[in-house]
């Protein structure tokens, strides 16, 4: 009897959508509101809202952490 060949790793698929604009009050604070899945068979979600470019940059990077560190379904 052969072995059964490695079964291969089911590919993901997550989606994030970052809506920004900038606020007149203060002036020129930038600001996003993160809405997304980990998961294309689920409904989206907003997952963080931030402020400034390096609050952004560091909520997207969280939710990719994330993303990578949940499990296959």
């Amino acid at each position: 009897m052969r072995p059964l060949p490695d079964r291969p790793v089911p590919e993901r698929t997550g989606i994030l959508v970052i809506r920004v604009w900038v606020e007149r009050e203060p002036p020129g604070r930038l600001r996003a509101r993160l809405t997304g899945a980990a998961d294309l068979g689920e409904p989206p979600a907003t997952v963080a809202t931030a402020a400034g470019v390096p609050g952004i940059c560091a909520a997207v990077e969280d939710w990719l952490r994330r993303f990578m560190d949940s499990p296959a379904r």
